[in-house]
């Protein structure tokens, strides 16, 4: 009997396990484009230093989905879409200041791997970007002394 009840009680923790995983779609209702990062070192130490993220996006309707986040190396930050140059585009900053996210970490990327979430009808929906390129580093000048 005891066998038993430890037999269910390890299958009812496997089952609300799994419910945390963060199921992606394979199809989102927005295109994406290539995506690409660069870090960036500000000119004075105020400025600070970090990686900028950038992934186009079409046909991205912000009346019926809203973006809530994207992970990306070990970092969780808020996403907008922002229009540049015509076209729109998730960009996020992510600071060397900021600490890791336990639930980017959880979901085991690559350097060059990043999930967005975003909220479609009401339902936090997950989608996985792979390939996106790394630019060469940005390095912004100091105030000249004089």
């Amino acid at each position: 009997m005891k066998y038993v009840t430890n037999s269910f009680l390890l299958f009812c923790l496997c089952l609300t396990s799994c419910t945390s995983q963060k199921k992606l779609q394979t199809e989102t209702p927005f295109e994406i484009g290539d995506a690409s990062c660069q870090q960036y070192v500000g000119g004075r130490e105020e400025s600070g230093s970090g990686t900028e993220l950038r992934i186009p996006v079409a046909s991205f309707q912000k009346d019926t989905i809203e973006l809530d986040e994207v992970y990306f190396r070990g970092k969780q930050v808020k996403a907008f879409v922002n229009t540049i140059d015509d076209q729109d585009m998730i960009v996020v900053r992510i600071s060397n200041e900021m600490s890791d996210s336990s639930e980017t970490m959880s979901l085991n990327l690559n350097s060059d791997e990043a999930v967005i979430s975003y909220i479609e009808n009401g339902e936090t929906k997950f989608t996985k970007i792979t390939g996106i390129k790394q630019k060469q580093p940005l390095i912004y000048n100091g105030i000249p002394k004089n």
